[in-house]
């Protein structure tokens, strides 16, 4: 007998829904799942194979994209740690990204997603390269400490401190550190709104050199939605169960979890950067999104939102196939090369 097709056991509403793009990599990634899991020698602790099957799985997605004038790998002491970075310089400035040549490039810092548990620089690393090309600023990709050997808020210092180590020290590198970005998809996004928020309370002058904010795809506080209620599966590991393991994950004491930080809804948002907003119509966390742009409006706070329709979260990985990758990217790029030239 023929082995059932993982692709013929996807309820008909999510089929209906995406588009033909969208369903050409899910179709991908479920059989490619099938054949990895087979090849695949996993270790037995369960987040380290998660883990290494999650590299696995985006080393196809890395491949291609633009060519960077260099890439250097280096670490940054932040937060008590050495916390390896991967620094990017587009090929291109972008008109109006740069200022003289002795200011050196703007900077995104770039948090990446994986629910705080999975992800390092080479799984977001394609990501990274087009925000540089499209932004032609430098990208700070930082490898943060992941969860559950550490706990809130140990990650979310280490990308702080980065930020302060390049506001600070960033012409070593030939970087501007008064003129940063903070960039993330889904946990990367929270790392991204957390971080301005805590340098607004903490590091006031480290702050003032953030020029915007490009959110993608993140969680903002909901703990329940009609997004939540009605997207995420096996497809997309986004099911309720699935995103409450990663919070049980982060957290030593629940109380944590109200932080302001990790609950911006509930934050004072005045004097933030402008924010760019991008939300996948088939996502769990996408009426996070909707929410936030909300809370951004009434506090009279310049932002950018707009719901992609018929993808899946994590969209963003798969240019290779996914137009709507692309424009994401480039829409959020373009964003903060405006905002570096403004300063």
């Amino acid at each position: 007998m023929t082995a059932r097709s993982p692709v013929e056991d996807l309820p008909t509403y999510l089929k209906e829904k995406l588009t033909p793009q969208m369903w050409a990599v899910l179709h991908h990634q479920l059989v490619e799942e099938v054949h990895r899991r087979q090849r695949l020698d996993l270790p037995d602790d369960p987040w380290e194979a998660a883990r290494l099957d999650y590299r696995e799985e985006r080393a196809f997605w890395n491949e291609g994209g633009p060519v960077m004038a260099s890439t250097e790998d280096t670490t940054v002491q932040a937060a008590g740690v050495d916390v390896p970075v991967r620094i990017h310089r587009p090929v291109t400035a972008a008109s109006g990204a740069v200022g003289s040549a002795d200011a050196g490039l703007p900077v995104i810092l770039f948090f990446h997603g994986g629910g705080f548990t999975l992800g390092d620089l080479d799984t977001h690393d394609r990501i990274q390269r087009m925000l540089a090309h499209h932004s032609g600023a430098a990208v700070v990709a930082v490898d943060y400490s992941l969860s559950p050997e550490v706990k809130y808020p140990q990650a979310l210092r280490e990308c702080v401190g980065v930020a302060a180590h390049v506001a600070q020290n960033g012409a070593e590198w030939g970087l501007d550190g008064s003129r940063l970005a903070f960039a993330g998809d889904s946990a990367g996004s929270g790392l991204s709104i957390a971080g301005a928020l805590m340098l607004r309370d903490e590091a006031p002058d480290v702050f003032a050199r953030l020029r915007s904010l490009i959110l993608i795809y993140g969680g903002f506080g909901l703990r329940d939605s009609a997004a939540r209620r009605l997207w995420g599966g096996d497809w997309d590991g986004m099911k309720m169960d699935d995103l409450s393991g990663f919070m049980d994950a982060l957290y030593e004491d629940p109380a944590d979890a109200r932080s302001v930080y990790v609950n911006p809804l509930d934050a004072d948002v005045r004097g933030l950067p402008p924010v760019f907003l991008r939300s996948a119509e088939l996502d769990p966390l996408a009426d996070d999104s909707t929410a936030f742009a909300e809370v951004l409006r009434r506090a009279g706070q310049e932002h950018d939102h707009r719901e992609v329709p018929g993808v899946l979260h994590s969209y963003v990985h798969f240019g290779r196939m996914l137009d709507a990758a692309n424009q994401t990217l480039a829409e959020g790029a373009l964003f903060a090369a405006a905002r570096f030239a403004q300063a």
